[in-house]
């Protein structure tokens, strides 16, 4: 069995809250990821979905470590980027040689390129920067990236503000393409735009996943597109893995009752069809991250918990093949 591309372990990011030399001694602190763990194998798509304030970005970006991690480790390709035990944290520095490897698509296309640099000038950036490419070949590269996203040579010399949202974010997608990274984040890459067009990136994604052979970090709300896109799914809730396995296993057979609710909300693919689907209502409201609920952090919304699961977290465990979950209680209400 190969190594995995991107190793993630324990992983914690708590923000303290408040300013200066207090802040951290008032002991109130976000806790945006709490324990996660889990890998990606090259070529792969892992899909990470959940609520708002789950996570998900963050731990996005603490893979890349353009957010330093409070504790835990993140490998790529069997090296350290960050390892509280070790005392490994690379730098800005020492990240650099790493960056053609791993890259971003943010979410927001109209504010993730400066309005300022003609369109040409944002993808040639990191080429330069990396020194790929100088000169006329670095924006011949350039153009070669934007027409493999499906824009035309010309759109080199015009301006951000000159183009719609999609092709925005297919701007964005060659920008993070230009390196010839390995890895890439794709940050809620269809959130800001508009359904119509959805699909059109979504494929382009696709075809490019295949073509480069990339491997994705895919963050979305979206479970039709992380079921259509990703190979492995995680799901997160209050900044914990609640459930991760392959996407069809885990679609199909969700063994979490938050993973339950959440696949339940799904419409169907034909309107118009019957919809037999029992929906799931989850009660109350998600805890605030600053006071996360004992035990099991879902207890509180959960309508099988026990006196256990406010006591005591539970754990990963293997169900057989890559199918994890961490619920007490997910032998019994299986197939509830």
């Amino acid at each position: 069995m190969s190594n995995p591309l991107v190793e993630v372990k324990d992983l914690k990011k708590h923000f303290s809250l408040g300013k200066g030399p207090f802040a951290k001694k008032n002991g109130r602190v976000v806790k945006a990821v709490d324990g996660v763990t889990f890998q990606i194998n090259s070529g792969e798509c892992f899909g990470l979905v959940g609520e708002s304030g789950s996570g998900k970005s963050t731990t996005g970006r603490c893979i890349l470590n353009l957010i330093r991690p409070t504790s835990g480790k993140v490998y790529f390709d069997g090296k350290p980027i960050f390892d509280s035990e070790e005392g490994v944290a690379l730098n800005r520095r020492e990240m650099l040689p790493l960056r053609k490897d791993m890259q971003i698509i943010f979410q927001d296309p109209y504010a993730s390129l400066d309005p300022r640099m003609t369109v040409g000038e944002i993808v040639e950036e990191g080429i330069k920067k990396h020194g790929i490419a100088q000169g006329k070949q670095a924006s011949e590269l350039a153009c070669d990236f934007l027409e493999l996203c499906g824009l035309e040579r010309a759109t080199a010399k015009r301006y951000p503000s000159e183009f719609s949202g999609g092709q925005k974010q297919r701007i964005g997608i060659a920008r993070a393409l230009a390196l010839s990274p390995r890895f890439v984040v794709a940050d809620e890459p269809l959130s800001a735009l508009d359904v119509s067009i959805q699909s059109q990136v979504l494929n382009l994604m696709s075809e490019l996943k295949e073509k480069l052979n990339l491997t994705y970090l895919y963050i979305s709300h979206d479970l039709k597109t992380v079921e259509y896109f990703c190979d492995k799914v995680g799901v997160l809730y209050l900044g914990t893995l609640m459930e991760t396995g392959t996407t069809e296993e885990t679609m199909t057979n969700p063994l979490h009752p938050y993973t339950k609710a959440l696949f339940s909300a799904v419409p169907p693919d034909d309107p118009t069809a019957e919809d037999n689907t029992e929906r799931i209502k989850l009660i109350g409201e998600i805890p605030s991250a600053t006071n996360m609920p004992s035990g099991c952090k879902f207890h509180t919304r959960c309508p099988y918990a026990t006196d256990k699961c406010a006591q005591q977290e539970p754990m990963l465990v293997c169900t057989g093949g890559s199918h994890f979950v961490a619920c007490h209680r997910w032998n019994e209400i299986k197939d509830l």
